[in-house]
Parts: C-alpha cells; sequence; structure tokens
C-alpha cells in the first residue's frame, strides 16, 4: 500500500514538471543570433533573411533586426544574409558548439555602393564564450584529428580538472556518457558501454564543471558526444597504420627491444553521402579494425600442466599478455524535410582481449579471455512546427554483453587442478595452472524520451522534456572445482575432477533484475545584455524492484544443504521474511550565471545539486545472503536499499583576452560529497559475519585551474592547463572496510578525510600545434603531474600507520604527431607520424608501500628463500607499476 501511494506521488510530480517545465534531454545542438543592421545608417533591417548555407534552418530579422536560429547542428557553416536593396553577405567559418550561442552580427551595404557583388566576411571567433555558465570544453572533429590520440578517453584525459578518468576528484564510476543524447553508460559497472572511434565524431563535451539539469545520472561529469551523418556530397577515406611497442627498458618490458611490424595493425574506413533512393535521404558509414599484441609479454618457462617450479617444460618463447582485438561499426541514415527530420543510428562493437597477470608471467597460456560486444540503436523523430519550437522524440536500446573465460567449453579437458602451480613462497611467478573463473553477463536498456524546446521571448529560451530507462540485468559467475578434492590415486597423486557447485551457491551465483527508473528536469536559458542565466530542476525516480531480508542477522534467502532448501534460520528471528526495497527519488535544483563585463570577459559562478544511483553490481550483489561458515570475513552483499550519491557543487570562473588571440580562464571550485559508497560489517546470530554496501562515505574536493590559450594564428597554437586539487575522504575504495578487517587485529577505519588515492596536487596538459593546416603540422603534447598519495608500510612510519601519508614520484610525458597531406589527382593523401611516450620515460604509477618507489620493496629481506627458479628482482620488476613504454605508429588515408 505505501508503495503504490509512493508512485501515485512520484506520478503526480513527473506530471507537473512535464506540463510546466522547460527542457531536452542531452544537447545536441547549438543556436545563431544577432542583429542585421544597414552599414550607413546603423537602422534594422527589419525582414532580412537567414540561412544557414546547406540546411533547412533560418530566420527573419525582427524590428529591432534581431534574429535567432535554433537547433542548429554543431560544425562550420556558411551564414547568408539577404535583403531587398541589399548585396548578399555571405559570412564563413560559422562554427556552431554544443548548448551555446554563436553570435553574428551583419552589417548590410546597399546594392548602390556595392554594384551587387556577393559580399563575403570571415566570421568572428571570439576568445570567449558569453553564455558559458560552467566550465565546459568542446573539442571538434578537426582538432581531435590533429591531436596525439587514438580514442575518445585519451581527449577526455586532456581536459583541465580530469585526472586518469577522475572528474575533479571525483571516483572513476561518477561520469555520464551520451551519443546523440541517448545515455550509454553501462548501468552495471558505471563505464562507458561503447567507444565511438574519433572519426565518427562530430564534436566532443566535456563537462567537469557544474552541469545543466537536463544531464542526470552523474555527480563528476558528462561526456556528451554528437556523432557525424551525411550531406549531400560524397565523402570517405580509407586510413591504416601499422605500430610498434620499442622499449630500451627490457628488464621491465620483456620483448620489446626490436621493432615488431606485426605487433599493432589498424584499419579505418568511413563514407557518407545521398542514398539517391529519396531526395534528401543521407548516410554515414564509419567502421574500424584493431588489432594489437599489447605491451606486457609473458615468457613460457612453464606449461599449464607443470606443477614442480623446479622442472619446466616450456620453450621459452615470449607471449603478448594483453592483446586486444576490436571491431566497430557506426551506420546512420538520416532524412531531412523543412519541418521534419528522421534518423536512425546503430553502433556496434565486438572487443576481445586478455588482462596481464604479473603471478601467470612464466605461465602465460593461463590467463582468462575476455569478450564484449555492444549494440546500440536508436530512432530519433524530430518536427519543428515554428522557427520558435521543436519537439522531438526518441527510442533506443542499449544491448552490452560481457564473457570471460579460458576455454570455451566449460568441460574442456585442458583445465588443471585450480591449485596447480601455485607458489609456495614468495616473490615467486606461478609454476604452471590456470585462471578458472567463468562470468557471463549482459545489461539489456530500453530509452524512450520526449522533449519540446521553445524560443518563447528573445531572453527566453525554454526546455521541457521526460524520460524512461528500463533495464533487463543478467549475471552469472561460477569457478572451476575439483569435485574429488582430497582423493588421491596408486601413486600418491591428488585426482582432478573438472567440475562446478550448483547455482545458488557462493561458488555458482546467478540472477536476473529488472529495475528501471524515470527522470524529468525544468530548464530555461535567459539571455540579457549583461546577464546569461542558465535555472534548471531534474527530478529522478529509481525502483529497484527487489526484495531483501527484514533482519540483516538471518539474512539468508536461500541455503541448498543436500538438495534441500532452507530459507532463512527457523532458530532466529525474521526467518524467511523479507520487503520491498524502497524507491528512490530526488530532486535537484541547479544554477548558472554568466555577466559578460566586455567583449574582452566575462565572470561566471554556478552552483548545483547532483544525485547518482550507484551501480547495479553493488545493489543485487550476492543476493541470496550466501555467507561463508566460519570466522573469516570472506562474504560481501549487495543492497537494492542503497540511496542515490549526492554532490554539492560549487564553481567561479572569470575569462579574459589577455592578448590579441590569447585568452585566459580561471577557476575555482569546491564538492561536498556525501553518501558515497561504502561498506559495514554485520555478524549473524550464529556468530558469522559478512559485509554489505550502504551509503556511509564522504569526502570533499576543492581546486583551481589556469588555462592559457593562443589560438591558431601565425602557424600555431597552444593551449595551457594547470590545475591545482586537493581531493580528501575517509575512503577511496567502497570495500576498505571490508579490507580494514581482513587482518588480525582488524585495521580501524578511517574516521577523518585523508587524501584520496587521485588526489594529485598539480596536473600540467601542454599542446601546441604549429604548421599549415592541410599541408603540413606537428602536434606535441606534455604531461605533468605530481605524486599520488600511497600509504606507507609502518616498517618506515615508526609503527603507526598513516592512509595515504606517502607520495609516489611526479610523472612526465611527452607525445608527439606529425601529419603531412598531398593532393593526388584530386584525391586527399594523408601520411603521418604518432609517437607516444617519446622519450620512454619510466613513470612509476605503482609503488611498494616500504619504499614509495616500483624499483625496490624492503619487505624481501623477511621473505626466506624462493621456492622456484625466478629471482627477487625479476618478480619485483612489475610492469603493471610503470606507464606505457614508448609506442611508435606510422599511418596513411586516402581520401575524397
Amino acid at each position: 500500500m505505501n508503495r503504490i501511494m509512493t508512485f501515485n506521488r512520484i506520478s503526480l510530480i513527473m506530471i507537473l514538471l512535464v506540463a510546466f517545465s522547460q527542457n531536452i534531454f542531452a544537447g545536441q545542438t547549438g543556436k545563431i543570433a544577432g542583429k542585421v543592421l544597414d552599414r550607413e545608417t546603423g537602422e534594422a533591417v527589419i525582414g532580412a533573411n537567414i540561412i544557414v548555407e546547406g540546411t533547412y534552418l533560418g530566420a527573419a530579422a525582427d524590428i529591432d533586426g534581431y534574429y535567432y536560429i535554433n537547433n542548429v547542428p554543431p560544425g562550420t557553416y556558411n551564414v547568408v544574409i539577404s535583403a531587398i536593396g541589399y548585396s548578399k553577405t555571405i559570412v564563413t567559418d560559422v562554427r556552431i558548439k554544443i548548448d551555446l550561442t554563436t553570435n553574428i552580427d551583419v552589417e548590410l551595404v546597399s546594392e548602390a555602393i556595392s554594384l551587387g557583388d556577393d559580399i563575403v566576411v570571415v566570421a568572428d571567433r571570439p576568445l570567449i564564450q558569453k553564455d558559458l555558465t560552467s566550465t565546459a570544453a568542446t573539442v571538434s572533429s578537426d582538432e581531435i584529428e590533429m591531436l596525439p590520440v587514438d580514442n575518445v578517453q585519451q581527449v577526455i584525459n586532456l581536459q583541465a580538472g580530469v585526472v586518469g578518468g577522475h572528474f575533479r576528484g571525483g571516483r572513476s564510476n561518477e561520469v555520464a556518457y551520451l551519443i546523440d543524447g541517448i545515455p550509454v553508460t553501462d548501468v552495471y559497472s558505471g563505464t562507458s558501454s561503447v567507444q565511438v572511434e574519433n572519426s565518427s565524431i562530430r564534436q566532443l563535451e566535456v563537462i567537469s564543471g557544474t552541469f545543466n539539469a537536463e544531464y542526470g545520472q552523474a555527480l563528476s561529469g558528462v561526456v556528451n558526444i554528437v556523432t557525424k551523418e551525411g550531406a549531400s556530397n560524397y565523402e570517405g577515406f580509407v586510413a591504416a597504420y601499422l605500430g610498434t611497442h620499442y622499449s630500451t627498458h627490457t628488464d621491465i618490458f620483456q620483448n620489446l627491444d626490436k621493432i615488431n611490424s606485426d605487433g599493432l595493425m589498424d584499419i579505418n574506413l568511413s563514407l557518407s553521402g545521398p542514398t539517391k533512393l529519396v531526395n534528401g535521404l543521407n548516410f554515414f558509414i564509419n567502421g574500424r579494425f584493431v588489432d594489437d599484441d599489447g605491451y606486457y609479454y609473458g615468457q613460457r618457462i612453464y606449461n599449464v600442466t607443470d606443477s614442480d617450479p623446479f622442472t619446466p617444460t616450456g620453450d621459452g618463447e615470449f607471449v603478448p599478455m594483453s592483446t586486444y582485438r576490436k571491431f566497430s561499426f557506426n551506420g546512420k541514415l538520416s532524412y531531412n524535410l523543412p519541418s521534419w527530420k528522421f534518423a536512425y543510428s546503430l553502433f556496434w562493437d565486438d572487443n576481445k582481449n586478455r588482462y596481464y597477470d604479473h603471478g601467470y608471467r612464466w605461465t602465460p597460456d593461463g590467463i582468462t579471455n575476455h569478450f564484449r560486444d555492444n549494440i546500440v540503436n536508436n530512432v530519433q523523430i524530430q518536427y519543428v512546427p515554428s522557427q520558435s519550437t521543436i519537439t522531438q522524440l526518441k527510442f533506443a536500446s542499449n544491448l552490452y554483453r560481457y564473457k570471460g573465460y579460458l576455454h570455451a567449453d566449460p568441460f574442456d579437458p585442458a583445465y588443471v587442478n585450480p591449485y596447480q602451480g601455485q607458489p609456495t613462497s614468495n616473490y615467486t611467478f606461478r609454476s604452471g595452472g590456470n585462471q578458472v573463473d567463468r562470468y557471463n553477463r549482459h545489461t539489456l536498456t530500453y530509452i524512450a524520451q520526449w522533449s519540446l524546446e521553445s524560443q518563447l521571448s528573445k531572453e527566453h529560451k525554454v526546455k521541457i522534456g521526460a524520460e524512461g530507462q528500463f533495464h533487463s540485468l543478467f549475471n552469472h559467475w561460477r569457478t572451476i572445482v575439483n569435485l574429488t578434492e582430497g582423493q588421491i590415486d596408486e601413486a600418491g597423486n591428488e585426482i582432478f575432477t573438472l567440475g562446478y557447485r550448483n547455482e545458488g551457491t557462493s561458488q555458482n551465483t546467478k540472477y536476473t533484475k529488472s529495475p528501471w527508473q524515470l527522470s524529468a528536469y525544468i530548464q530555461d536559458k535567459m539571455e540579457y545584455e549583461n546577464m546569461i542565466i542558465n535555472a534548471g530542476l531534474r527530478f529522478d525516480y529509481f525502483e529497484p524492484n527487489q526484495t531483501m531480508p527484514v533482519d540483516l542477522k538471518n539474512p539468508y534467502q536461500t541455503i541448498l544443504t543436500e538438495g534441500n532448501t532452507v530459507v532463512g534460520n527457523p532458530a532466529f528471528p525474521g526467518a524467511g521474511i523479507t520487503r520491498d526495497a524502497d524507491a528512490k527519488y530526488q530532486v535537484s535544483p541547479r544554477i548558472g550565471v554568466s555577466f559578460p563585463i566586455s567583449d574582452q570577459g566575462a565572470i561566471y559562478f554556478s552552483y548545483g545539486h547532483f544525485f547518482q544511483i550507484p551501480n547495479f553490481e553493488n545493489l543485487y550483489r550476492n543476493e541470496l545472503y550466501l555467507i561463508d561458515q566460519g570466522q573469516a570475513l570472506n562474504s560481501i552483499t549487495g543492497n537494492p536499499d542503497l540511496k542515490a550519491q549526492k554532490t554539492v557543487k560549487y564553481e567561479l570562473g572569470l575569462q579574459q583576452v589577455v592578448f590579441p588571440d590569447v585568452s585566459l580562464d580561471i577557476t575555482v571550485y569546491y564538492s561536498d560529497i556525501r553518501n558515497l559508497l561504502g561498506t559495514e560489517i554485520i555478524n549473524t546470530y550464529e556468530g558469522f559475519k559478512y559485509a554489505r554496501f550502504i551509503n556511509k562515505d564522504y569526502g570533499n574536493v576543492k581546486g583551481t585551474i589556469l588555462t592559457l590559450d593562443k589560438r591558431f594564428t601565425g602557424f600555431f597554437s597552444a593551449k595551457i592547463d594547470y590545475t591545482y586539487q586537493v581531493a580528501e575522504g575517509n575512503s577511496s575504495d567502497p570495500l576498505s572496510v571490508y579490507n580494514d578487517n581482513q587482518s588480525d587485529p582488524p585495521v580501524e577505519s578511517e574516521k577523518k578525510v585523508v587524501p584520496l588515492n587521485w588526489d594529485q596536487k598539480s596536473t600540467i596538459n601542454f599542446t601546441t600545434t604549429f604548421g599549415e593546416p592541410g599541408n603540413w603540422t606537428v602536434s606535441l603534447l606534455m604531461g605533468y603531474g605530481s605524486g599520488m598519495p600511497y600509504t606507507e608500510d609502518v616498517l618506515i612510519s615508526n609503527g603507526v600507520r598513516f592512509e595515504n601519508g606517502g607520495r609516489r614520484p611526479t610523472t612526465f610525458n611527452v607525445d608527439l604527431k606529425a601529419d603531412k597531406f598531398f593532393d593526388v589527382f584530386g584525391f586527399k593523401v594523408h601520411t603521418y607520424l604518432l609517437v607516444y611516450n617519446v622519450f620512454d620515460i619510466k613513470n612509476e604509477y605503482g609503488v611498494y608501500s616500504t619504499t614509495g618507489r616500483a624499483t625496490y620493496d624492503l619487505n624481501v629481506k623477511f621473505a626466506g628463500e624462493i621456492n622456484g627458479l625466478n629471482t627477487y628482482e625479476q618478480y619485483i620488476n612489475n610492469p603493471q607499476m610503470y606507464s606505457s613504454p614508448r609506442q611508435i605508429r606510422f599511418g596513411f588515408s586516402f581520401g575524397f
């Protein structure tokens, strides 16, 4: 009854929001606005026509000469302005950015003066964006092409305030990913489910500050991608490159001391244009294949079937242990009419990879293969009843599948005993054996969006919309066991019988869940002469659709013993009694204000509340409450009653032109983070204990960003970002309390804030490009980072443990890309050289707690003798603790 009453209240709120609000989900377009005046008299040219060339978009100037054109896709355009008695004026190189207004003021010249000739002018590109009310970086396809980057994640990490996927000090899974307005975040893990290729991107928006109410399910930032679509002319290219890793640090990176011409292959093709089936029906397709051996190599000293560390049977060959193979495809059909637009897009990728395991470095054939594929379908219908109003309907499905195993057949006889080859001493590689886990999971999400956007007046652009997401989760994990464990044959060897435990046990778990969520929000962009305001209100509702035990001290939902099913423990209270997990909802107010000081400067301020439901894997993990029946703490359960995590963010910034073609941006920010995911320890009535996810962790982040940007003039451009940031909290890892209780006696968990694992105080990114675009260019990317924290071993901290009290070494990196373009018989030929980590610097990302370095561990003196063939040094030289070694790529493309 309570659930029904709650749902009724939520439904009422949703109806009110939709009826009286203004929004659209995930901005995909920008706006052109300005005035058309007579150059001689300065008076308004009433009725002047403004057309965006190559589109159906246009407007007419009003009595004051003012005009606006909404819903302009991001990109570069020519804008044509005409009026009776005046020469036509064509403004070229008009650049449109997502969610922002491009101002184009035009003075028309009388035909009597210009003798009727068209007037062509290049659009001014202001160094500051007056209607920017929070920090956001917009990167065009042309800019991406010149950078030494290979994928979207690399572009994101170049933006100020982003450190290794952490946006302004937040956890890495606090980011929302959107493609063409559709969320593509994997709700199970919090990562992006699909990776759009750089060659499919029309424009990329990275919001690291506060963000408008149209964006939800994110605490730290938003990545908003708008993809390309076909036009009335044919365009295409075929590109390919070969690459190799080459490093002199062979004590760490084995087998990289020579050029390997087949270590990396990449082929990319794209084609777009009219279909010729129906006038206005255009297509865009893009495909890519990548085959990469990676830079982690093992050496086959042992075969999987080996066991004795002193009698290896391997051939000694080097084996790649981080291979990566990928196929991807993006296709889009778009049909444009004066008042309608229909679009269908498909994103598909298929990946296979392996993750390096240092313990298997001498048994490289024993590690798991991982498979991931994703299919996103997106249908969009847009109707423009008038110049001022746009309505849009979107339907999408997102299927994400992820599985892993060593052999496809679960009962493949090539599997060996799970304990085979395990080392019997510290700092020792395995002498045989294989990984035995198998998993298979998928997430299917259906999404429906409706939105309405209207320019109610010159000052007010208002939006309204609603969205529903309906999820289906499946997860199955199991591990190989020896069904005849403890039995030996006549020779005294253990008998291995490959098998699996029954489903519903701690070694074989499986579930299917169907949560769903709704959202709506209000957004009003108010543009005045001396002030721009973005104000909004967002509403989110989440239904976990799951039951949970009433008494957490008697939580067992199912215990399987000798084929019998037992629900709970009837000897204690609450046996078998469950309740529905509560639905969650919240309202998020947000506001951003910009005060243009002049054409050369603007001050902006923003504030907002941001919520995010924890990853679904933390809601449904171990749903049967299978608790280890021993004294050790080995069991973790999810919690379907988790609340939304919450961040309150503040931001103050200044944009200022300091020299011709040079701008300065200074931003200070603060985030207060509450209800973060953590764990608690619960003792059952029987005396067993387990960990359970709850909302308990907290943190805060404060920082300053300085950006100096020199636009491309005089054959070069340059940009430098400096971020000073302090990220603190009581825990970096949701499982920290669980991990602290693994020792005897347990480590006392932090009750005060300490530096978070990714608290990099100083970060500098410097990019520069010089040359002649379209002929030749050279781009350099340099990055510096101060040392991140680590927890020192009590051996060197005088017996007292200080969480994250030490600092790792600083890091420095240089990447380079050189491009040369040719025109051969009307075709565009592009050749390039790309080098990552030009100087092959060994940045120490991981360190040993006794030294603060990756090169040595003082604990070796307590380790005893190694029962194997490797030395301490060979084991300590773990390549995972260092940055990627130098990589060299040579490529070309052929286009038209």
